[in-house]
């Protein structure tokens, strides 16, 4: 991935995990809070910093570290000053983010005419949250089987067929992965797609000269 990498995913979880109450009030009414098994609203806070700490501790400067580690992040209510800092990172990150997406498509508006129609339905359609039932392959052929979803355009099983493959680099564990974002790019003969998969996190790429998508 160009643009929709690893690291791009990483940080816009600790971007959607970056949020506070807008009051106090509203911090009083999480206190109350339990889940189903018992667990109580900051104790939640807590295992979700604790799993989170390493991205947080990467993606977010070095003002935010002591918060980090001592477990304060969200486990208590935000002064002015951390209040402030985290405000002026997410604004960062959203226009960031906005460039990120504003360059692939700039690009990609520039290929989309050269491609076959069915390369080009992927990004008219969206497969995002689909999970990938079956995957097989064989010398020169690729076929992935993609759960419908509400999220995207499918809502029937989708079966994806490349063939005519030319390079492809496959994740170890894809089957019960979840489409997440992908790239197109145009080859002197074909295309090449890129996705980036959650569950566990991983890439696939495949070059080839030919798709045919199924809906079952």
């Amino acid at each position: 991935m160009k643009y929709f990498t690893k690291n791009w995913y990483r940080e816009m979880q600790v971007y959607g995990f970056l949020t506070f109450p807008d009051s106090k009030e509203d911090w009083g009414d999480g206190l109350n809070w339990k889940n189903e098994d018992g667990t109580s609203y900051i104790e939640m806070l807590q295992a979700e910093l604790e799993w989170r700490k390493n991205d947080l501790l990467t993606f977010l400067p070095a003002p935010f570290h002591p918060y980090i580690l001592e477990g304060s992040l969200k486990t208590e209510y935000p002064s002015r000053e951390l209040r402030k800092m985290a405000e002026e990172w997410n604004e960062n990150y959203q226009s960031c983010s906005r460039d990120i997406r504003k360059q692939y498509l700039q690009q990609f508006e520039e290929i989309k005419e050269q491609l076959p129609s069915q390369v080009l339905e992927i990004h008219t359609k969206s497969l995002h949250d689909g999970e990938v039932l079956s995957f097989s392959s064989t010398e020169t052929s690729i076929t992935l089987m993609i759960a419908g979803t509400s999220v995207g355009w499918y809502d029937t099983n989708v079966k994806l067929t490349f063939s005519d493959i030319e390079i492809c680099s496959i994740p170890e564990q894809l089957e019960g992965s979840w489409w997440l974002y992908d790239e197109i790019y145009k080859t002197k003969t074909g295309f090449e797609l890129h996705v980036l998969f959650d569950c566990p996190l991983c890439e696939l790429m495949i070059q080839a000269r030919e798709l045919k998508i199924e809906t079952l």
